[in-house]
């Protein structure tokens, strides 16, 4: 549990990071922003307690060495030693440049906030909370003369909502991420801050999700996918508990061992989760995320099907081509209420 009622805001340093594949460059700062008392605390309530309410706890991770994580690294010496604040996180932003290479990154102002007096189940530490802003928004202002008011356009911050941030604390107490622009493109998480979700059940569910699409995509039968399909349901449905290694024994008719070992290490790869086969799963997390891969059925590339109504799942599929195509015959079963 976070406590951030009693934060204290020491260091602010603002920088601005542009996309690298675009050449666009930096505007390093060289010295900390001043902010008066009551923007402190408008920025740590805009900022710092929506960071601290977020539910899911990420860490930091690297292939081969943790120490290889620059923004672990970086941030560690941070909390060391929080003198040249501004040169730390000039170093930060420098990173952030480097992995700022994807088409849709755009530029924005990264801001480093760093507090004091945060509690972390009960014990007080230090907390730096990192947020880049890349879309302003449209305001009007009102202006006053002699004999009438103006109307004015301006441009500036929306304090409503966190666009891309992290909140950061020692000793391994963990990473929480907002990433509201994930859908196009995932650098923040995976490049930049290279963070993977702390092992609980609802984040072994996506991994469990990622690796079930995984296999599905290298099963080429349209009935084998159906059968799988059926099989993980009814799993899901008649214990509490899912694990991977059930996963991957139910996959194990329709998937040889080679490219299911592919698929984990694929998921591993992407994630920095090593995964261990036995880790329970609460079967209604794997649920949501299985559900959008077992309503779905392959009838051929490029051609699915998909079952909206959980009552109802496909027993059988097949195929016979023709001079325009192909022709396919899906067989549609009720399932049975327990």
């Amino acid at each position: 549990m976070i406590d951030v009622s009693s934060a204290r805001l020491t260091n602010v340093a603002v920088h601005r990071v542009g996309n690298k594949t675009r050449e666009e460059g930096m505007r390093l700062a060289e010295k900390e922003s001043k902010v008066s008392e009551s923007m402190a605390e408008l920025l740590a309530k805009t900022y710092l307690a929506p960071l601290s309410k977020q539910k899911e706890i990420y860490d930091f991770f690297h292939e081969s060495d943790l120490s290889l994580n620059a923004v672990s690294s970086i941030v560690g010496k941070i909390f060391s030693d929080s003198s040249d604040f501004v040169g730390k996180t000039q170093s930060l932003a420098k990173h952030l440049y480097a992995t700022s290479t994807h088409q849709n990154v755009s530029v924005g102002d990264l801001v480093f906030l760093f507090f004091s007096g945060v509690k972390v189940d009960e014990a007080e530490s230090s907390g730096l909370a990192v947020v880049k802003i890349e879309n302003k928004d449209d305001f009007l202002e009102i202006t006053e003369s002699s004999d009438s008011f103006d109307i004015v356009q301006r441009s500036g911050i929306s304090l409503n909502k966190i666009q891309k941030g992290a909140l950061i604390f020692p000793d391994s107490q963990g990473v929480f991420v907002v990433d509201n622009l994930g859908q196009k493109t995932k650098y923040w998480m995976d490049d930049f801050l290279k963070v993977s979700p702390r092992a609980t059940s609802k984040s072994y569910a996506k991994i469990c999700g990622s690796i079930l699409k995984g296999i599905s995509s290298k099963i080429e039968d349209s009935q084998d996918v159906a059968d799988l399909n059926e099989k993980i349901t009814e799993k899901i449905n008649s214990s509490e508990i899912t694990s991977i290694a059930e996963i991957k024994e139910l996959s194990s008719p329709y998937i040889d061992s080679e490219a299911l070992s592919e698929v984990i290490s694929g998921v591993v790869s992407s994630t920095g989760v090593d995964i261990a086969d036995d880790y329970e799963i609460q079967s209604k997390d794997f649920a949501k995320q299985a559900k959008p891969i077992t309503s779905r059925v392959r009838v051929r590339a490029g051609v699915g099907l998909v079952i909206s109504d959980s009552k109802y799942s496909v027993s059988g599929v097949s195929i016979t081509d023709n001079q325009d195509g192909f022709q396919a015959v899906v067989n549609i079963k009720a399932r049975k209420e327990k």
